[in-house]
């Protein structure tokens, strides 16, 4: 279960609790239990939407060298990566590294 970030009211002290995507209070938002009254904080962690990760492929990759070995190219011969595994698969073979 993903953790999210809350303000202990009592104490104000921050603190990351652990609840389902679906069970999660809205921001702003109080929650009780046994440790004390929390409110809900907005988290500054920047978080990888997995939807938009799952439609990004096949994508033309501006930044990997031409003719790269175990790709498809366009035209002027830059690399085609097809899925997230084919990325990985990718990088390991040339020892590069995803730049997010």
């Amino acid at each position: 279960m993903p953790t999210y970030p809350f303000l202990n009211i009592e104490t104000g002290e921050e603190t990351e609790l652990f609840f389902s995507m679906s069970g999660v209070p809205s921001i702003g938002e109080e929650h009780c239990n046994e440790d004390g009254k929390f409110k809900r904080l907005p988290s500054l962690d920047t978080q990888i939407d997995v939807g938009v990760i799952r439609n990004m492929y096949p994508y033309l990759s501006q930044s990997l060298p031409r003719n790269l070995e175990g790709c498809d190219t366009n035209h002027q011969g830059k690399p085609i990566i097809t899925s997230r595994r084919h990325e990985a698969n990718i990088a390991a073979m040339h020892g590069y590294e995803r730049d997010y």
